[in-house]
């Protein structure tokens, strides 16, 4: 994936994922995560944030940090990475998001689009 911000390649850092439909819209790489907001950004907001961390305006933007977990399934130990919005402590409200400087955001289809095209099922 692709940083949203500088366009190179991040890896898995940190999600950017609207809150209000919970739509993943990219990655923030932690080269552009520490020129935005410092080597303390975990520290700016507080867990399960509703509000933006640089002002008391409602948070639109959440950026939760991709994790690493476990699991074991049939005696072998898998291995992911994944992200909760709820738990994000880095929120932005629109203004905040603004300045970070996204060129475009990125528009993605639907979930179900690719069933929908494989079954030939569209609402008109």
């Amino acid at each position: 994936m692709d940083c949203i911000v500088c366009q190179r390649r991040s890896g898995y850092n940190r999600a950017v994922v609207e809150l209000d439909s919970g739509r993943e819209l990219g990655t923030l790489c932690v080269r552009c995560e520490r020129e935005q907001f410092g080597e303390f950004s975990d520290e700016l907001g507080e867990p399960d944030a509703t509000t933006c961390v640089f002002c008391d305006r409602d948070a639109f933007w959440a950026l939760p940090k991709w994790l690493p977990s476990t699991y074991e399934t049939e005696g072998k130990v898998v291995s992911f990475v994944d992200y909760d919005p709820s738990t994000a402590a880095l929120a932005l409200c629109d203004e905040h998001f603004d300045r970070l400087g996204v060129e475009e955001l990125p528009l993605h289809a639907p979930d179900d689009a690719a069933d929908q095209r494989i079954l030939g099922q569209t609402e008109d």
